[in-house]
């Protein structure tokens, strides 16, 4: 898992290339005039659409297999406050209070 600063770092890094990117498409498309820049920016959103729909698939891929691994391949989840007080939420499972106790009972 990366850092926190590692993180802020690559999100700048994308960032800028994203600026540039986008910079460097709207000086093209001056460049060449509105007719040609519709042209390109039709096939250009053309494959920006098949990747999104690609990485969709693909996420769709990865969630379905996680839920087929069950338990161990789920997020646990543990809460605590108070005094002696826990929330433990594993594929549906609920604890909550001093031995399931609501309030101060």
């Amino acid at each position: 898992m990366t850092s926190q600063p590692q993180r802020r770092t690559w999100l700048w890094i994308m960032a800028v290339v994203g600026g540039l990117v986008t910079l460097g498409l709207g000086v093209y498309f001056i460049k060449v005039g509105l007719d040609q820049a519709n042209q390109v920016a039709g096939i250009l959103g053309l494959f920006v659409s098949i990747a999104g729909l690609l990485l969709s698939a693909y996420s769709v891929i990865q969630v379905s297999s996680a839920a087929r691994v069950g338990n161990s391949g789920a997020t646990r989840m543990t809460q605590s406050s108070g005094s002696n007080s826990t929330n433990i939420q594993s594929t549906g499972d609920i604890t909550i209070g001093d031995n399931n106790k609501m309030g101060g009972q």
